[in-house]
């Protein structure tokens, strides 16, 4: 049986195997994606209260708005640049994926009227102790009136959904016309996930299931009537014990592991490094 990709239906090859599930790249758009993809929403398993706490399963963070704080200097900067499309008014924002509120919060902070989408319980939760509309529910077609938005955000969120066009169309419905859709996520076409291939640190199933590159992610955007208005590669700021725990899950040294124990939840652990290896993209892209 032949394996298609889920965005342009073309058929796919196996690249190998990572965390007991099998990778493939799309020959038509070089996407890569897990096959098989979960079904009824067994992927969102993963996202309980460790993830966002703990990361002793193996996924997520130690400490997730901690290890967020030194992304604020980086999601201040996209919002400036969706308020550069946007001058008469700030309106509504969607923040898909919304995890404990933590960008929204920014936004909301800056005079935007936030709504936050997210399946993790635990997460959403926390979200809503700090005030925010934070809804505890997956993004489909029906989660938000049509087009009652302005700007719906997508980080680090399109690589973990099973159906990324699915996802697509529904931002489209919700966004009022001339409304923005921004999106990060991994880029499958940069150098060094083209040097790694599924050895590549972002292929990590069952969390990442797939994997755009520009032009695959152009193409899915075009086709669901939105024009892209920026591109970018997008740097971003982690803190130490994150990129420590990050490089034990690629490369299996325990020597990483020994480190990040050493350093957690201590200062040098929550210290920020900058980091751009240029396989991070953003996308800006207007509804049509």
């Amino acid at each position: 049986m032949a394996v298609e990709c889920a965005v342009c239906e073309s058929t796919a090859s196996e690249l190998g195997s990572r965390n007991g599930h099998r990778i493939f790249k799309c020959e038509g758009c070089s996407s890569f994606f897990t096959w098989p993809l979960p079904v009824d929403g067994e992927h969102l398993n993963i996202y309980s209260e460790d993830y966002f706490n703990g990361a002793g399963g193996g996924f997520g963070y130690a400490d997730y708005d901690r290890d967020k704080q030194p992304m604020v200097a980086t999601f201040e900067k996209y919002l400036d640049v969706i308020e550069s499309f946007t001058p008469a008014r700030k309106g509504t924002l969607l923040d898909i994926g919304a995890a404990t509120g933590f960008f929204l919060k920014l936004a909301v902070d800056r005079g935007w009227s936030g709504i936050g989408i997210e399946p993790s319980a635990h997460a959403s939760a926390i979200g809503r102790e700090k005030g925010l509309d934070v809804r505890t529910t997956t993004f489909q077609a029906d989660s938000i009136p049509p087009a009652s938005v302005d700007v719906i955000t997508l980080w680090d969120v399109i690589e973990h959904v099973p159906d990324p066009r699915a996802v697509l169309q529904a931002a489209y419905r919700a966004l009022r016309p001339g409304g923005l859709v921004a999106i990060n996520t991994p880029d499958s076409g940069s150098l060094i996930a083209r040097i790694f291939g599924h050895k590549w640190h972002l292929v990590v199933p069952p969390e990442h299931l797939f994997l755009f590159n520009l032009v695959s992610l152009q193409r899915a955007l075009g086709e669901d009537h939105f024009q892209i208005v920026v591109r970018d590669k997008i740097g971003k700021r982690f803190t130490v014990q994150y990129v420590l725990e990050t490089l034990y899950r690629w490369q299996g040294f325990s020597f990483w592991r020994k480190i990040y124990e050493r350093v957690r939840d201590r200062p040098a652990g929550r210290a920020a490094l900058g980091i751009n290896l240029h396989d991070n993209m953003f996308l800006l892209a207007r509804k049509l």
